[in-house]
This record gives C-alpha cells, sequence and structure tokens, in this order.
C-alpha cells in the first residue's frame, strides 16, 4: 500500500513512499544510499540547465552539514537554520524589488 506523497517540482513528479524508504534504509542502507543519490539526480536532472549548478551545490552543503552533524536531530537543527538564513535573504530581496518598484513607479507621470 502506498503510504507517502507525490510530488509535482518544477515539472519533475514522483510518488514518495515514506514506509518503503525507511524499509530500504533499515534493510540495505547502501542500496538506500543508492536510489537516494539516483533520485536526487534525476531531480536536479529535471531542473532547468541554468539551475544545474546552483542545485549541486545545495545538495553539497545539505550532504556537508548532514555528514558533520553526527546526528539526524542536529542535521535537522542546522538544514532548518540553513532554510531560515535562504528565506530571510529571499524575503530581503523582496524588500529591494519592491522599493526599486515604487521608486520606478514614482518617476511615470500619472494619467487621466
Amino acid at each position: 500500500m502506498f503510504s507517502g506523497v507525490r510530488w509535482y517540482v518544477a515539472g519533475f513528479v514522483f510518488d514518495f513512499d515514506f514506509d518503503h524508504w525507511r524499509e530500504l534504509a533499515e534493510k540495505d542502507p547502501a542500496a538506500f544510499f543508492a536510489a537516494r543519490k539516483a533520485l536526487l539526480e534525476r531531480f536536479i536532472q529535471s531542473a532547468p540547465s541554468r539551475m544545474d549548478a546552483d542545485l549541486r551545490s545545495l545538495q553539497e552543503m545539505v550532504d556537508l552539514s548532514r555528514a558533520e552533524a553526527g546526528t539526524p536531530d542536529i542535521a535537522v537543527g542546522r538544514l532548518m537554520g540553513m532554510l531560515g538564513d535562504h528565506l530571510g535573504a529571499l524575503a530581503g530581496h523582496m524588500r529591494q524589488l519592491r522599493d526599486q518598484s515604487d521608486q520606478l513607479a514614482a518617476l511615470i507621470p500619472e494619467r487621466d
């Protein structure tokens, strides 16, 4: 029985069966990591080619953070911090975009 979710990400569709992945990790860790690597590669390949280097760099940061953490709990905390940093940067860029848009709007004469 399927006990996961179906994800649609940037044109990439895949079913993620939590029970299958958990069982694979418990029974055959080497197969789990090989399947994980293959899935991540398929996802990166499905993205526009201009994103390839950024996605690979991000995955390397995630993998390094997980390896250095020592425990899953610490790894999750570090990854959540990384996500928070990226969301904070995105919010800053959105504020800059809004400010620049407001400045441009002030330069355009109003029409009657």
